[in-house]
């Protein structure tokens, strides 16, 4: 077998480092998604005739809600790191 170069070896570590961030950040998007796309068709129903919005809008609305959900959540995480590092480190 090839030996892995050192880019190898530090793509491999940090991949396997945040490989379970990653998938709690899909499951957070789905998640965020679904429930945010279901509470709006909910509300949507309820609304008259003319007042409601297509499922494509619902949809586009509840993407965005789990996006931001995400970067919200990641950046919160980064700055607590940040944080204990700044206070560990003094």
């Amino acid at each position: 077998m090839a030996d892995l170069s050192l880019t190898d070896r530090m793509l491999d570590e940090v991949g396997n480092m945040h490989a379970s961030d990653i998938l709690l950040l899909s499951f957070i998007i789905i998640g965020a998604g679904i429930l945010t796309y279901i509470i709006l068709v909910v509300l949507n129903n309820k609304k008259p005739e003319k007042q409601r919005r297509s499922k494509f809008v619902l949809f586009l609305i509840a993407l965005h809600v789990s996006f931001f959900t995400t970067v919200i959540l990641f950046v919160y995480k980064v700055v607590v790191i940040g944080l204990e590092y700044l206070f560990k480190n003094s």
